[in-house]
């Protein structure tokens, strides 16, 4: 008998609210499988905790790989990254997943958070909810469980029980989100490693090589290395990635542009892409999130004037009310009301107000260009020409105004793809590609097809 033809590709993406499967056919070029389940947060009883279950995730991508029909040729992990957890010689959790939203590393022991004291220790400054911050503050607290033999991500955790045992190794895409990782070198700071790690030793993760097989299912499906979800997603979204942007708006914002170099403004973030050069990823903290701060305002107005109109009415009655704007001159919105990721104390504010231009309508259209434009800045910094704009999330799906606004500040028309979950999708294509199924010009006529 001869061997049986795998066309599937399958990828899995541990999101923080959902986790989803997308199953990607070769030989018909189309999605045919896509399943959904929720990601709930698990509840450890401290307050400064965001964790999830890992053997629940666990059992619940195992229940969605059984689901797939078709003969699987490789599978691949995306999904959050950032958080940590602690695991035995065989590769099982013995903790929680402490997530990205996990704020252990800002409390205080002894009179001074880990941040704080890594910081004086090493010079190395870790945001809250980075896994090397994480395994600190858990070490302070005594949180880290007997028995274990090491911590990695979600995204790690997932691979190695696919492939049976733990990972030694990760692409540098995950890697990054751990903290103190250059990604130009593509090592870590071995200051922060000695300081950190304590009697895990002196060695951790290492980088993988793009497009990669970190092993085999014990069905001898091929399983790659795991990748972040901003780059997956910028694989699977974007079909010509010179002079080209990715957008993201959801409760946060983000841009991700395509370098050869590494010659990335302050403002902007490094990041490592498979191997084919970097992206500069400009975020914010809240894109969406300000949008939804101006529409409590109208929401409370309107309670206060005695109507009783839920959520959903109120964001209608703002899009009727901008789409109803012509004079180009509107306020000016500094939408940064939750900080900056340089300046955390930043606050927004309405500048140009005017007798004849305080109105809901313009209030509205103002707040989404100042969204936009903050995105639009740091293409500035990089005095790049876009010449393709490819859009994703929730804000740009479900309102035609963040589009509208899009296309008048970056000059170009954006792709709004109508994919689910482009990171699964890029997932789906870089396990392909490290199994030898997909080559880079195949992943570009693919995307450009379904983009």
């Amino acid at each position: 008998m001869g061997r049986i033809k795998r066309s599937a590709l399958v990828a899995i993406d541990v999101g923080t609210t959902n986790l989803t499967m997308l199953v990607f056919d070769v030989e018909t070029r189309k999605i045919i499988d896509f399943r959904t389940a929720p990601n709930h947060r698990f509840d450890t009883g401290d307050p400064y905790a965001y964790a999830q279950d890992p053997l629940a995730i666990e059992s619940q991508v195992m229940r969605m790989l059984a689901m797939v029909t078709e003969p699987i040729a490789s599978i691949c992990v995306t999904g959050q990254v950032h958080g940590i957890l602690y695991h035995d010689a065989t590769g099982k959790a013995l903790s929680p997943l402490y997530t990205w939203l996990d704020q252990r590393g800002m409390v205080e022991i002894d009179g001074i958070s880990t941040q704080r004291l890594l910081f004086g220790q090493t010079g190395c400054h870790l945001p809250s909810g980075y896994g090397l911050l994480t395994h600190y503050a858990n070490r302070r607290l005594q949180q880290v469980p007997d028995g274990a033999a090491g911590f990695c991500g979600i995204l790690e955790y997932v691979t190695g029980r696919l492939v049976g045992s733990p990972v030694s190794f990760s692409d540098p895409s995950c890697l990054g989100t751990y903290g103190a990782f250059d990604p130009v070198e593509s090592k870590f700071d071995q200051r922060v490693l000695d300081v950190v790690l304590g009697s895990f030793g002196p060695s951790f993760l290492g980088p993988s090589d793009p497009f990669s097989i970190a092993g085999e299912t014990v069905n001898g499906i091929p399983v790659a290395y795991a990748v972040g979800d901003n780059q997956a997603g910028f694989f699977g979204m974007v079909p010509n990635w010179h002079h080209a942007a990715l957008v993201s708006m959801g409760t946060s914002g983000q841009v991700s542009l395509f370098s050869k170099t590494t010659d990335c403004p302050e403002s902007m973030e490094l990041r490592p892409f498979l191997g084919q050069g970097y992206l500069h990823v400009g975020a914010t903290l809240s894109a969406g999130k300000s949008y939804e701060t101006l529409e409590r305002l109208f929401a409370s107005v309107l309670s206060e004037a005695g109507f009783d109109v839920d959520d959903e009415a109120v964001f209608e009655m703002m899009k009727r009310a901008a789409g109803k704007v012509e004079d180009p001159t509107r306020l000016q919105v500094d939408p940064r009301f939750a900080g900056s990721r340089q300046d955390p104390f930043a606050r927004g504010s309405f500048t140009g107000i005017a007798l004849d231009n305080l109105t809901v309508g313009n209030l509205v259209r103002s707040m989404v260009d100042g969204i936009v434009g903050e995105l639009h800045s740091f293409v500035e910094l990089k005095d790049m020409q876009v010449d393709s704009l490819v859009a994703i999330g929730s804000s740009v799906r479900r309102n035609g105004l963040f589009r509208e606004s899009l296309e008048r500040i970056f000059k170009v028309v954006p792709l709004v793809p109508d994919v689910s979950d482009g990171a699964a999708l890029g997932s789906a294509m870089i396990g392909g590609v490290s199994a030898g199924v997909l080559d880079l010009v195949d992943v570009g006529r693919i995307v450009a097809d379904l983009v």
